[in-house]
């Protein structure tokens, strides 16, 4: 930071003030509670000209040190700024596709629900219609039922009839009776021929 021939002469000030400061006290031997205001005046001279000499020299690069820094910070203030930014684009563009997400998660749920609503619907039809199937063939099958029955009854009661009616010709008929019948009977057959 600092230049070379900058830190010479900083050094080359604190050690004539060093110096001057070893030569004036080994040049009086002791101190007797006096005060040198000779030496005092010395090394404030001294000490004034090596600050002045600090601050001339120092000045540059400490001010140019702290303004390359300022840059930086302002730099870093900056690309941190526009990262922000960024990360502001990407949250309101996650937010965004979060919030169409949960539209079209609506979307679909909206539409299953109404295919299951659906598909209810077209089961309890096809239940209905089934049911309605099998209670016409129920009532067929007891219609079909009745009717062998009745059928059935109507027989046996020919048969009882005709079993009653032969008792009671075979008590009643004599031989001539059915002699005549065979007779008449005999024509017919003839005459259908």
């Amino acid at each position: 930071m600092m230049r070379k021939g900058h830190l010479s002469l900083l050094l080359g000030a604190g050690l004539l003030m060093a110096f001057g400061g070893l030569a004036s006290a080994s040049g009086e031997g002791g101190h007797g509670g006096e005060l040198n205001w000779a030496d005092f005046f010395t090394r404030a001279l001294v000490f004034g000209v090596l600050v002045g000499l600090i601050v001339k020299l120092a000045r540059k690069p400490i001010t140019a040190f702290f303004s390359s820094r300022r840059e930086q910070i302002g730099k870093l203030l900056a690309e941190l700024e526009l990262k922000l930014k960024e990360a502001d684009a990407k949250s309101s563009e996650y937010k965004a596709r979060l919030a169409a997400l949960e539209v079209e998660t609506s979307k679909i749920i909206a539409e299953y629900v109404a295919e299951g609503e659906a598909e209810k619907q077209r089961i309890i039809e096809s239940a209905t219609k089934q049911a309605d199937y099998i209670r016409e063939q129920a009532q067929l099958a007891i219609q079909q039922e009745v009717k062998a029955a009745r059928e059935s009854l109507q027989e046996e009661i020919v048969e009882l009839s005709v079993a009653a009616a032969e008792e009671l010709l075979r008590k009643s008929i004599q031989a001539d009776d059915q002699d005549r019948l065979v007779r008449d009977f005999m024509t017919r057959v003839v005459e259908a021929r």
